[in-house]
């Protein structure tokens, strides 16, 4: 028993140990220098500023697009209590941590499935080091990195439920599936679900087929049963999203002059901007079959280097050669390609051949969708039709992620596949055809395109046209072009090799050449050593910075020096020396009119679109043109989209002083005029020439909280508290008084008060808060209290409840009936020195 249990903890152990290799700066205090950390630090510093000198959970951000939800950004939602659990893991250094789950949950989900521990190791470190991990973790996709662990855990759980372990499974799928949807990036969790539906439909076919229907619905029912429960868990992080999708730039827009803009989610052409052609998804075989990355280093060996090093400085040629742009795919950018491996690869079309069954038959479903939901735009048919017609497909872009599937399926057809290799369940015949054919076709597949890299393509890129631009010559431009070339030659003969020799450990194993432990050695080999070096050209050591520089990414201009300067309780700063709208490090100082989100309020996105990117080009080119700082008061008076966000400060020059408005409308103000339009086109129509300051444009839907009043402008309002989730205003005035707020209107949770007494408020000139206040002297507060949030926390800490009562039952269930949490083993009569020996 002492042996059995070492066989399976011992891979554990090594999969700890290679992980921490691959990311030893770990242990030497460092981080990975990730571009969305960075700007993840930006968005949310405001946000963890307050919720370190409060206490209090900010549900709100005032630094981003003049204010939105931080659901999205760094809420903490609470309820689901199983986080603690897998929280004792994730206390290890990232990627350490992540990583370690990736490898071992998927050696989990084998040794689950009844698979040898040691071939479940090497199953493990095959799908392990595929480079989506380390391609999306070293861009600071950390959310996105987390959910994809659980995905091989939540099969794991399906595949034991309909094995007819439906409690187990059940209690496995809930367990995954929430720490799944904890990890908030749902469409990771959506694609996992495109899978478990394949697969749900494949074995109910089977179930037809084999009049097992009462057993498969059984199965599947328990199964819905528990995801409704993840879902419960999880209930405070989903509502509050929902509810935000709809007002994001995910939901439908009320405009009408744009048809693109019709649809209740996300545009076309925003969906389906990074696309795999089908060259790209052949880089899951060689891995740079379109060039690889934007910054590829190659060095002493690349044409482009040996150019520049004959009529100039070989220091600086080096520089260049090991930061070359050799991508020439057709995505706008590339940080490296989605390369599964040879071995990996090659293990799957073997396992096409000698894997039979359900099993088989929703693999092969599983890569043929997510492969043609991968092309995007090259498949219009498919992905429109996905886009009109299937459940919140609209939502997600960037659909070349959904490849993450395939990698895991083929991942799992392998592992299948050298398991029945491995058991000798198949005959000498259907093995030795299967290996000629998958050796064919794999290896066959890579010698083509390393006799005729051509096939793959011409070897220019869009950016060779910025790079004349730049000023490269003709000659080193031609360089670059042919080191592409080179580079999918090599390539291809580096996978034609591990193909062959993963093949031939296959062929040497069945002829009885090797041992089983020899062989499955050879087989990790092989792995680590396609992979190994693949994945260090896209996270390595030099990827690591000290922890200290990602926990202060940005440094202080002198202009924001300046503008810190004023103690005012609330303003807004545009920065111009950035492009506002991609932009994090104003975030990290002030109350942005910009930011960097890609789930900003669609209302605020539509103010951008029509009003605000206009005005600043407008800003732009008269302060171009000169313009005495005596004459900042008419630039800002022409701008009025800016002027009613409260827009105080301009920085133009981050070591100069910024441009301030001399007459700021300020956190609030009294209009004596407004008008009633009919829809959203003429509201943001509206906008254009308006004078904020003395006329509020109303959508009819509001017209009766104005409706018969006339307004005098008399009296103030003062702003005195300001934080994210609550706002004070001290109101005074002997009348009546129509008062714009300048914070952005957000119904799903602002709830406004005049003295301590719920108070209607309405929505003005498109994206902001007003209020008709009556006359005499009044708190006015703002609160943000969506019940989605508060409410869903006590559904999700019920369904806790539920989930660990439900867990300590089946507990209880197993030791009763196995006089212990594990089986007893059982005694087997054997003929071995006529003895009973216990296997």
């Amino acid at each position: 028993m002492k042996k059995k249990w070492f066989n399976y903890i011992i891979p554990i152990v090594l999969l700890f140990i290679t992980t921490s290799i691959y990311f030893l700066p770990v242990y030497e205090g460092k981080v990975v220098q990730q571009s969305d950390i960075m700007h993840y630090k930006g968005m949310s510093k405001s946000m963890a500023d307050f919720r370190k000198e409060s206490g209090e959970e900010p549900l709100w951000t005032d630094a981003m697009f003049s204010g939105m939800p931080g659901y999205l950004i760094s809420t903490v939602f609470k309820g689901n209590i199983t986080k603690k659990i897998i929280g004792f893991v994730l206390k290890i250094p990232r990627p350490v941590s992540y990583h370690l789950l990736f490898l071992s949950l998927f050696y989990l989900m084998c040794i689950i499935l009844g698979v040898n521990p040691w071939l479940s190791l090497a199953g493990a470190l095959a799908y392990g080091f595929t480079s989506f991990f380390f391609v999306v973790f070293e861009a600071g996709h950390t959310s996105k990195s987390l959910t994809i662990t659980y995905i091989s855990l939540l099969i794991a759980g399906v595949f034991l439920a309909y094995k007819n372990k439906r409690l187990a499974g059940a209690l496995l799928s809930t367990l995954s599936l929430s720490w799944m949807i904890a990890a908030n990036h749902l469409q990771m969790t959506y694609y996992a679900g495109i899978m478990i539906l394949i697969i749900v439909i494949v074995y109910f076919i089977y179930a037809l087929r084999e009049k097992a229907i009462i057993p498969f619905l059984k199965s599947s029912g328990i199964l819905a049963t528990a995801a409704i429960l993840a879902i419960g868990m999880n209930i405070s992080t989903l509502w509050p999203i929902y509810e935000y999708s709809k007002e994001s730039i995910r939901g439908k827009s009320e405009l009408t002059s744009d048809l693109h803009k019709k649809s209740d989610g996300l545009d076309r052409d925003y969906i389906l901007d990074y696309s795999y052609d089908v060259g790209e998804a052949l880089t899951a075989f060689i891995p740079r079959l379109k060039g690889g990355s934007m910054a590829e280093p190659l060095g002493e060996k690349s044409q482009v280097y040996e150019l520049l090093a004959r009529g100039q400085n070989k220091q600086n040629a080096m520089r260049i050669a090991n930061n070359l742009p050799l991508y020439w795919g057709s995505q706008p950018i590339a940080g490296g390609p989605f390369y599964f491996g040879a071995v990996l690869c090659f293990l799957f079309v073997f396992g096409l051949f000698i894997v039979k069954g359900k099993d088989k038959w929703w693999i092969v479903a599983t890569v043929v969708v997510s492969f043609a939901l991968s092309l995007g735009k090259y498949f219009p048919a498919l992905s429109n039709l996905m886009i009109d017609y299937f459940p919140l497909y609209n939502k997600f872009r960037d659909v070349k992620n959904i490849i993450i599937i395939q990698q895991f399926a083929m991942a799992f057809m392998g592992v299948m596949a050298v398991s029945k290799v491995y058991k000798r369940e198949v005959s000498d015949k259907v093995f030795n055809k299967a290996l000629l054919y998958s050796f064919a076709i794999a290896g066959g597949l890579a010698l083509v395109f390393t006799v005729i890299p051509g096939l793959a393509g011409d070897f220019t890129a869009a950016s060779d046209a910025r790079l004349l631009q730049a000023g490269w010559p003709e000659q080193l431009l031609d360089a670059l072009q042919a080191d592409r070339k080179i580079v999918v030659r090599t390539d291809a003969f580096r996978t034609f090799i591990f193909v062959a020799l993963a093949a031939g450990v296959l062929w040497a194993f069945w002829k009885k050449k090797i041992k089983a432990e020899y062989a499955l050695a050879l087989w990790i080999v092989l792995i680590m050593a396609d992979m190994w070096p693949t994945n260090k050209r896209y996270l390595n050591n030099d990827s690591f910075v000290a922890k200290r520089k990602m926990n202060n990414p940005y440094t202080l201009s002198e202009a924001d020096k300046l503008i810190h300067q004023d103690d005012a309780l609330s303003y807004r700063v545009l920065n111009l020396t950035v492009n506002p709208f991609t932009d994090a490090s104003t975030s990290y100082f002030h109350k942005s009119i910009g930011g960097y989100h890609a789930a900003k309020l669609k209302r605020y996105q539509e103010l951008i679109e029509y009003h605000i990117s206009p005005e600043i080009q407008k800003i732009s080119r008269t302060l171009n043109s000169g313009l005495a700082p005596d004459k900042f008061g008419n630039l800002f008076n022409t701008t009025p989209a800016l002027k009613m966000l409260n827009t105080k400060y301009l920085i133009v020059n981050p070591n100069g002083a910024p441009v301030q408005d001399p007459a700021t409308l300020g956190n609030a103000w009294f209009v004596n005029n407004y008008e009633i339009v009919e829809n959203a086109d003429a509201e943001i129509d509206a906008l254009a020439g308006l004078n904020p300051a003395n006329k509020a444009i109303i959508d009819k839907r509001y017209e009766q909280d104005v409706s018969g009043k006339t307004y005098q402008k008399s009296g103030s309002i003062q702003l005195e508290v300001s934080d994210p989730n609550y706002l004070k205003y001290n109101f005074s005035s002997d009348s009546e008084q129509l008062t714009v707020f300048s914070e952005i209107f957000y119904d799903k949770g602002w709830d406004a008060y005049i003295d301590g007494e719920k108070a209607p408020y309405f929505r003005a000139n498109y994206v902001l808060r007003a209020m008709s206040i009556p006359a005499g002297d009044h708190t006015i507060e703002f609160k943000f209290e969506p019940q989605s949030y508060f409410l869903g926390t006590k559904l999700s800490y019920a369904s806790s409840f539920v989930f660990i009562l439900l867990v300590l039952a089946y507990l209880g269930i197993t030791i009763k009936n196995n006089g212990g949490l594990l089986p007893k083993p059982k005694e087997h009569a054997t003929k071995t020195q006529g003895k009973v020996a216990i296997l």
